[in-house]
């Protein structure tokens, strides 16, 4: 990925991150507010495009030269470059990708579930943002989804 997109990622990572921590650290954040439909749709579109990049990853886990044919036997594997990488590493098993994404699906998904609405639009809006831009860029490199 280009360092531009990286620096997006990171600073939209890091918001990501912000608005779950807020949640566990203060009490007044956890209003456990009705969902509206907007809270629906972003929820919805940050669990699809979460779902998606599992699967991209789950690919490279089983596929860790998708340049070279496929396989693991290549010169220049695969590296992990996004926020995961500091939880599965640059060159994840399956069991690891799975882990770290049913994990972070459900945390983020109780971090939501107890924040005010307007918080929990923006705290969806932006994973599904960060992760509709992983999934692009895992695209344009020419990785499947593997399930």
């Amino acid at each position: 990925m280009k360092p531009r997109t990286v620096l997006w990622i990171d600073l939209v990572t890091a918001f990501v991150a912000g608005a779950f921590l807020y949640t566990l650290l203060f009490p007044q954040a956890r209003a456990a507010e009705p969902w509206d439909r907007g809270d629906a749709a972003l929820g919805a579109a940050a669990l699809t495009a979460t779902l998606i990049d599992w699967g991209q990853t789950r690919y490279i886990a089983k596929n860790p030269c998708p340049h070279a044919g496929g396989g693991t036997d290549c010169t220049d594997p695969y590296r992990e470059g996004g926020f995961a990488r500091h939880f599965i590493g640059e060159h994840p098993t399956v069991g690891k990708v799975d882990r770290y994404f049913a994990i972070a699906t459900v945390a983020g998904g109780l971090a939501a579930h107890f924040m005010p609405s307007a918080c929990r639009k923006w705290f969806l809006g932006g994973i599904a943002v960060l992760e509709l831009t992983v999934v692009n860029g895992n695209k344009r490199i020419g990785l499947k989804l593997e399930i």
